[in-house]
């Protein structure tokens, strides 16, 4: 003779558990994929580019030189971004001189800078990049990658200029907006 199997006692089911709950298999207790299809759009969207970081916005200004600024007008805090200063010498430029105020780089931080000027100073609220002489035709681009800091936000303005030793070239005004 055998003897029965042992079985667990039955316990009762928690409070709000009812016998519906407990059938294994029920589509209905599941998640709907739509969620997971409406998750992915959103993700793929941002993922995309789309919805930010649109492209560098290009000021041009025509003087006794010409100057091309190329840089975000609408950026996030925190996000690394390039500046890129494009000169073209109408005249020869004995002296290149590219001055960019203090209130267009307020809380950020410079990377790099390419080429790196043969000497740099900073009077009058303004950063002023010595460079080799240019001649009448030729296109000189400085390059500067930086980076948001992260408590920045509002806007940035100034006027990016182009000298000739102490003569004034070209200007152009530039702005910023930093969005949380």
């Amino acid at each position: 003779m055998s003897t029965p199997a042992w079985t667990p006692p039955q316990m009762p089911a928690p409070e709000g558990i009812h016998q519906p709950h407990q059938e294994p298999g029920r589509l209905a207790r599941h998640a709907s994929p739509v969620s997971l299809l409406v998750l992915t759009a959103i993700v793929s969207l941002g993922a995309s580019g789309l919805l930010g970081h649109p492209k560098p916005h290009l000021t041009t200004q025509d003087g006794e030189a010409r100057l091309s600024v190329e840089m975000p007008s609408i950026i996030r805090t925190g996000d690394f971004y390039e500046t890129r200063f494009k000169v073209l010498a109408k005249q020869d430029i004995g002296e290149l001189q590219i001055e960019v105020p203090a209130s267009l780089w307020r809380e950020v931080t410079v990377n790099s800078m390419l080429p790196a000027p043969e000497s740099e100073t900073f009077d009058d609220g303004r950063f002023r990049f010595t460079f080799k002489s240019l001649d009448a035709g030729k296109e000189f681009v400085f390059k500067v990658a930086s980076q948001l800091n992260p408590r920045l936000h509002g806007k940035l303005e100034g006027t990016v200029r182009v000298l000739d030793g102490e003569r004034l070239l070209v200007e152009s005004d530039r702005s910023m907006r930093v969005l949380p």
